[in-house]
């Protein structure tokens, strides 16, 4: 591998861990964002699990929904559960 090579890998493999890095603190800041102060979600969410959030969750679908759909309305968006 060459020398200028090898500086474009580690330039890639930096911003790439970068990334990874600012994703996983938002995971966390994100839930205390969310939540209600005082309250707790329910279902509740996992800090460090994305895999129930976006359209699945009652809390983060109502977020993610079109401001001009209701959310609650089963006639759009099927009844949600985790």
């Amino acid at each position: 591998m060459t020398d200028s090579m090898l500086i474009v890998f580690q330039i890639h493999k930096g911003a790439s861990s970068a990334r990874s890095d600012d994703t996983k603190s938002l995971k966390g800041a994100i839930l205390d964002w969310i939540t209600p102060r005082g309250q707790s979600l329910n279902p509740p969410l996992a800090r460090n699990v994305k895999t129930e959030r976006g359209f699945h969750h009652e809390r983060t679908g109502a977020l993610l929904c079109p401001a001009d759909l209701d959310w609650s309305n089963n006639e759009y968006f099927p009844p949600h559960t985790t």
